[in-house]
């Protein structure tokens, strides 16, 4: 359990800031060096400077990471790392690893160890390790061989990171070239200062060429094949998806004065047909009585005249009748109604 120091202040030795006390300011470590105060004595913020200066070197988060891990004694583990990456989180990316590897399986682990996994801990003389006999695949020897002996160019090792083999870089660089020129919008170009663009290129030639190995060598490729189309899929490189951004595209820069273009011209409406043309005379009806507001304007127009038309063919007239006046006629229907009833 770390120990909290009972001082007034702790000053961080890096950049001579005070802080009222260790926790929450500087990085918890089970490590041998700092097990008397289980403290790491550099502030978080120094300790996140370190790594970004690495980081704006190498061009590549896990070598930054790891440079940083060597320096301040702490353990290295890329199986961590790659966990750490995963997750997303308002801490650094140097802050996420040191907490994970402060967990029960990686407690007092310091660099050492991380040496001592690689089998390397005691090999001062890179001369003298190539010389001593090792059991190893001479594929992996040819894809661990150095950049340096293999004359490839330090931009190329600054992008992909060291170990490859020169035909693994050539190949790298091939796939680099053919994804920033077809998606050039997906991925900045080399030398750029966009690091998401540049991790999720190093992740997409890598699986592509490990599933070209593997597949030639006869080994599996289903998880590297679903773990490539996720990866495709998370970037919309899908065919699917680019038609649907090209179409959606296509759309919101297009003028209304094109679209209306295309319509008049290219795909007129048909006529309608003559058994759905005002079925139900409403177009009719409206303008007919629409004759009545024409009418009571003065206005005279076709209209008007609709609705003259229907108004004498609705109006009903009184009979008239000659040589009689209204009491003769009553007392006639009168008479005719008695007779009837008798």
């Amino acid at each position: 359990m770390a120990l909290e120091m009972n001082t007034d202040k702790v000053i961080c030795p890096t950049c001579g800031t005070g802080y009222s006390k260790r926790k929450g300011f500087f990085p918890v470590s089970y490590g041998e060096l700092y097990k008397g105060m289980g403290y790491i004595p550099y502030c978080r913020s120094c300790i996140d400077k370190i790594y970004s200066q690495y980081l704006a070197q190498c061009k590549d988060s896990k070598m930054a990471v790891r440079q940083t891990c060597r320096k301040l004694d702490l353990y290295w583990n890329e199986n961590i790392f790659d966990s750490v990456v995963k997750k997303s989180s308002v801490r650094s990316l140097m802050t996420q690893y040191i907490v994970r590897i402060n967990s029960v399986s990686c407690a007092g682990k310091s660099y050492d160890d991380t040496l001592l996994d690689e089998g390397i801990l005691w090999s001062f003389d890179a001369t003298q390790v190539a010389a001593e006999p090792q059991d190893i695949d001479p594929e992996e020897t040819d894809e661990t061989n150095t950049a340096e002996e293999l004359d490839t160019p330090q931009e190329v090792i600054a992008f992909w990171g060291t170990g490859y083999s020169k035909e693994m870089y050539e190949q790298l660089e091939q796939r680099r070239k053919y994804y920033s020129s077809k998606f050039p919008d997906a991925f900045s170009d080399a030398g750029g200062n966009d690091i998401g663009s540049d991790v999720l290129m190093r992740q997409l030639c890598n699986l592509e060429v490990s599933i070209s190995k593997d597949a030639a060598a006869g080994r599996s490729i289903d998880k590297s094949v679903n773990s490539l189309n996720t990866l495709i899929g998370s970037l919309n490189l899908k065919p699917a998806q680019k038609k649907s951004d090209e179409l959606d595209a296509s759309i919101a820069n297009t003028p209304l004065g094109v679209w209306l273009f295309r319509y008049e011209n290219k795909r007129p409406l048909p006529e309608i047909d003559k058994s759905l043309q005002d079925v139900n005379r409403i177009k009719k009806y409206v303008f007919t009585w629409l004759g009545h507001i024409c009418k009571m304007c003065g206005v005279k127009n076709g209209y008007t005249r609709m609705y003259e038309e229907e108004i004498n063919r609705l109006r009903v007239e009184k009979p008239e009748y000659e040589d009689e006046d209204d009491e003769s006629v009553l007392i006639d229907a009168y008479s005719e109604s008695q007779d009837g009833d008798e």
